[in-house]
């Protein structure tokens, strides 16, 4: 089938349109691509996509270019920095067909299911009418089906297998916290009840969107005592991301801080969908974590929460999966396919990945803390 697009740098050029197109409650509708606009996020620029067969609109593609630097790396020996400096150019422009900071939030959608695989002529046209981008790489997010291997082919694209996320799913009984640590084995219920002991002293507060602006300087503190632990950062928020989702999502997004004699010494964040829910971003003060165990105590509050709700699932996101598994999490294999024109960068990012990978998951097949 043959295609046209239309790309607008603004989503209220299109809103009306964009909208009408798309099925209620839809996480593409235009108020939740201009609330993360509106966030001003460093070194990423948005494209609405409006794609056509006989000038009949078929499908809609949310595309983030993201500007990768030098500055996103992060390496503890000053040897491995340099030479990854040297290899890599100084920027290189990932085009990302779906959100980079959000995880189940699939980039495009057509009315008719046949008409899918059309995000790969969609994104070639893109590429084509925007010779200014010229990213090095490409990545369609969070699929919610596999393509074939033909379709792929067909634009060098390939499945990449080296993502998963951690998710935890409720049991049918579990209907209090305390269903879930019952069902702990005994070595690991010992060590929850150590851990929830250490938090006592700890006071959590949920903020709303004026009480997080108020807090900016301390929320950004925590949150890049984290980022700053990772070895590669794919962009990084700032407080009025948090804002931003907050006003966008209502009581759909929670931030909640954490305090000890008045400092802020921590945050998590919850975003919420019909029978399922996920943890967000979170912030540590890692010298106050080590007395109250504030990261274990944020798994098991997500947990809590879950049951609460009576949620089928809770997503945990993509790090610390040994942390994760402790508490009961298993991987979940995320779909994204991947096309990478600078070799350089196929390489190196695909040698980290991998042996982030194999590390963590030596770990994971040695924890059984369920019954």
């Amino acid at each position: 089938m043959k295609i046209t697009i239309k790309t607008s740098r603004q989503i209220n050029e299109c809103s009306n349109d964009w909208d009408d197109f798309l099925p209620g409650g839809h996480h593409l509708k235009s108020k939740h691509l201009q609330a993360f606009k509106n966030a001003n996020i460093d070194a990423i620029d948005n494209y609405y996509v409006q794609i056509f067969a006989k000038e009949k609109l078929i499908g809609l593609a949310y595309l983030q270019l993201f500007q990768f630097q030098h500055k996103h790396l992060n390496f503890n020996k000053a040897v491995v920095s340099k030479l990854i400096k040297i290899i890599l150019p100084a920027k290189l422009p990932l085009l990302v067909c779906g959100h980079l900071f959000r995880i189940d939030f699939q980039g495009f959608y057509f009315k008719d299911p046949l008409h899918h695989s059309l995000v790969f002529d969609a994104i070639d046209l893109f590429k084509q009418q925007n010779k200014k981008c010229k990213p090095c790489g490409i990545i369609i997010k969070d699929c919610k089906e596999l393509f074939t291997e033909q379709s792929c082919r067909l634009f060098r694209y390939h499945f990449f297998n080296g993502d998963v996320t951690m998710e935890i799913s409720r049991k049918a009984h579990w209907l209090s916290f305390d269903d879930y640590l019952k069902d702990l084995n005994k070595k690991y219920l010992q060590r929850a009840k150590k851990i929830l002991q250490a938090f006592a002293r700890i006071e959590a507060k949920e903020l709303n969107a004026h009480e997080i602006a108020a807090g900016s300087a301390e929320i950004e503190r925590l949150y890049w005592n984290v980022v700053n632990k990772q070895t590669i950062k794919l962009g990084t928020v700032n407080t009025a991301y948090f804002i931003e989702l907050k006003k966008d999502l209502g009581d759909n997004f929670e931030f909640h801080a954490l305090y000890h004699n008045g400092l802020m010494v921590g945050f998590y964040t919850f975003i919420f969908y019909d029978d399922a829910m996920e943890t967000h971003y979170i912030g540590l003060d890692y010298e106050a974590n080590k007395m109250f165990k504030i990261y274990f105590n944020i798994l098991f509050a997500a947990i809590k929460k879950m049951i609460e709700r009576q949620d089928t699932a809770l997503e945990m996101g993509r790090t610390a999966r040994e942390a994760k598994i402790s508490a009961g999490a298993l991987p979940k294999q995320i779909i994204n396919y991947v096309s990478v024109k600078n070799p350089l960068a196929s390489i190196t990012v695909n040698y980290f990945l991998k042996r982030f990978n194999q590390s963590e998951d030596s770990e994971i097949m040695k924890r059984t803390p369920l019954k």
